[in-house]
């Protein structure tokens, strides 16, 4: 029986399965349809929450078929024998298929992107406590890893890229910057036997925000007082002026995440354009700064192999190899529970649209088979770098090293030692 007062779907099983945010933003039709699937179908819960889920990302991807092909299975159904139930696994299974068919496929991305509603960012300031100096948090004895070290600086970052892991992390749009961070810099000690690479953009945008507190300046003064570390400052900005008017010690790079200017639009909201990353990248270069690139997450998509290759060719004829520290590879790689906070935040992505499976490590990312296809792309474009800059996968395993490279580095040392030994006999030889 209804409650006095309550709308009649309250009292319903799909009601109760799908929270209140998911059903805001399902469209009148689907939740029309989601009701009919309990009220003639016998969903169960996990198959409402299931259907709500796949209805929300199609909706998204801008996959219309997933509605259509759901009714014509109804339709099918329907007309069958069975009792409700049976006729319910039918049209359960067949939306799944649907909706599994739909991620698998290589994403279409529209000429001109949709513009989602993202919050803007503020700034307060913070004094940075406990240690700042720490292995990057990407970090695991499961993957093949290159022992690289961070300094946890900015808090959050006003960028809004639809794959960032900082959105697991911070729930509101503020940039927390560090009034002290000269002192706590000051703190670290390194071994003076060692070679140390450090980066500055895991929890923020290392260029973004330009020298706010004098972030720039004491990061340098850092690198110079510590000959024996490289410290990267990695961007999808292009606010180099700051870098551009100051002297800038041999061991600071900056580097750049990139991706085709159709990824960029749709997926990396709030970034410099790819355009302004290279110009900036090339800007720096002819200071004399080494600088670097990461392809990184790629994107499997429509016309994936063709843009990488030509944004590979692009950055060669741009750059010297000897102005370019390394070259990395990565794939999108989301936490458990990403997905659910993003569908609550994004209305038009196509990032979930991928056939994905879990790493050894417990994180999500694409199908082995459609990673080791752009890595193999990615490699060939780069075959001119092959003996000149050092390359190399990110948050990737042994399987995947044997498959696309022909080896594995047996540990975090060997491969910590490789990459020193490049980068630092590039640095040697600064411009």
């Amino acid at each position: 029986m209804t409650k006095q007062g309550a709308p009649p779907e309250q009292d319903t099983k799909a009601f109760q399965a799908v929270d209140a945010e998911t059903r805001g933003r399902m469209t009148p039709e689907d939740l029309t349809l989601l009701f009919r699937l309990e009220r003639d179908f016998a969903f169960t819960f996990q198959q409402l929450r299931l259907f709500s889920r796949w209805s929300l990302d199609c909706a998204s991807w801008g996959e219309t078929g997933f509605r259509s092909q759901a009714l014509a299975a109804i339709d099918t159904a329907s007309l069958g024998p069975g009792n409700p139930r049976q006729k319910g696994e039918a049209v359960f299974t067949a939306a799944q298929r649907t909706y599994q068919d739909l991620a698998a496929k290589a994403k279409s991305y529209p000429a001109e992107s949709p513009k989602e509603k993202l919050p803007a960012h503020k700034f307060v300031e913070k004094e940075l406590k406990g240690r700042i100096f720490r292995l990057c948090p990407a970090a695991s004895e499961k993957a093949v890893c290159c022992n690289l070290k961070v300094l946890n600086i900015v808090d959050n970052c006003a960028m809004a890229c639809s794959y960032c892991v900082l959105q697991n992390h911070y729930d509101e749009a503020v940039i927390a910057v560090p009034a002290n961070l000269k002192a706590k810099l000051a703190e670290i000690s390194l071994d003076p036997g060692k070679l140390y690479r450090i980066g500055t953009g895991e929890y923020s945008d290392s260029l973004l925000w330009g020298n706010k507190n004098g972030i720039l300046r004491d990061l340098c003064d850092f690198a110079l007082a510590n000959p024996n570390a490289i410290l990267e400052l990695k961007s999808k900005s292009a606010n180099v002026s700051w870098i551009l008017e100051n002297e800038i010690p041999a061991n600071v790079c900056c580097t750049w995440s990139l991706n085709p200017q159709i990824i960029v639009a749709n997926e990396e909201h709030k970034t410099a354009s790819l355009d302004r990353r290279l110009e900036a990248a090339r800007l720096v270069a002819d200071k004399g700064v080494k600088v670097g690139f990461h392809f990184h997450p790629m994107f499997y998509f429509e016309g994936w192999e063709e843009e990488y290759q030509t944004l590979i060719a692009r950055v060669i004829a741009t750059f010297r190899p000897e102005e370019v520290l390394w070259v990395s590879l990565g794939c999108i790689t989301l936490l458990k529970g990403f997905a659910q906070d993003f569908r609550l935040k994004y209305r038009h992505s196509k990032l979930l649209q991928m056939e994905t499976e879990t790493t050894p490590d417990g994180k999500i990312t694409y199908a082995f088979a459609v990673r080791e296809k752009l890595y193999r792309n990615a490699l060939l474009a780069l075959e001119p770098w092959r003996d000149s800059v050092f390359r190399y996968m990110c948050m990737e395993h042994k399987p995947m090293w044997d498959a696309v490279m022909g080896f594995a580095y047996p540990n975090m040392a060997v491969f910590d030692d490789a990459f020193n030994a490049s980068a630092f006999a590039k640095l040697a030889r600064r411009l």
